[in-house]
């Protein structure tokens, strides 16, 4: 009942709130240990073409057959348990907003998968083992059952929202030079808040985001009634950060850490 009545307010006031600040050089009281983090894990590792994912993630579930009266599972798929619940508020936010003909197609696969999709499908349609999305256990393929994603219901609301619960669309259609991969309007990741938000602000391609981070090392947002404190560090022992109980590190899984804090608000 209570999963009932958060839909419902969640459809009814969006999640489309949000305010960004350009901090400058903010006192950090608290310091963070980085030692027990690795850089290659985390909701925001990047893997392309030219960066290979370094081992095999360890938190994955199943995504749940009956996610969404909206959704068809017709296989066993698995994600990240942490994109799950997210993904379960999408669907259910797009069945209120009236759109009903998702198909999940694809979501984690093992290395061996991938590369048997590649010896099949070449590099014109797929990417080698070690260097797809797929294998951090992060991406998930969505479509339509009524026609293709970039035409589809279905497709336009998940470019418009996916956002507001942490997924990006990876691939967009005028990214392909940065991305290195034609468009895919049904290949989606997970990242999560505020960074899903940040990204489509300034209509980034992960890559960019990720260099935009490196370049601007903080920045501190309000999605709603949560404010975030995001930074980024390529010092692998420590960071000064602002106080939170609520801090999540992430790899970028090439040289350094992201640390997104939920602050408390006084």
């Amino acid at each position: 009942m209570k999963k009932i009545i958060f839909i419902l307010i969640f459809a009814i006031i969006g999640f489309q709130f949000f305010t960004t600040e350009q901090v400058g050089a903010p006192d950090l009281p608290q310091q963070l240990s980085l030692a027990s983090y690795s850089v290659s894990d985390g909701d925001l590792v990047l893997v392309n073409r030219d960066i290979a994912l370094q081992g095999e993630p360890d938190n994955l579930a199943t995504i749940p057959y009956d996610i969404a009266d909206n959704v068809i599972v017709n296989s066993e798929y698995f994600l990240e348990e942490q994109a799950i619940e997210p993904l379960d508020q999408l669907f259910h936010a797009a069945a209120d907003a009236g759109i009903e003909h998702f198909i999940i197609n694809s979501a984690y696969r093992s290395g061996t998968l991938q590369k048997q999709l590649f010896d099949q499908y070449g590099a014109d349609y797929s990417l080698p083992a070690g260097y797809s999305e797929h294998q951090t256990g992060l991406s998930i393929d969505i479509g339509s059952t009524v026609g293709k994603m970039e035409n589809a219901a279905e497709g336009k609301w998940m470019e418009q929202h996916a956002a507001e619960f942490g997924y990006i669309l990876r691939y967009p259609k005028d990214k392909v030079d940065i991305t290195g991969i034609e468009y895919e309007p049904w290949h989606f990741r997970y990242i999560g808040l505020p960074h899903s938000i940040k990204m489509q602000q300034h209509a980034f391609a992960f890559e960019e985001y990720i260099a935009y981070l490196k370049e601007k090392q903080f920045y501190k947002m309000k999605v709603n009634d949560t404010t975030y404190f995001v930074q980024y560090t390529d010092n692998k022992t420590s960071v000064n950060t602002l106080e939170s109980k609520n801090i999540k590190v992430s790899g970028d899984n090439v040289s350094g850490y992201i640390i997104t804090s939920v602050l408390e608000e006084k």
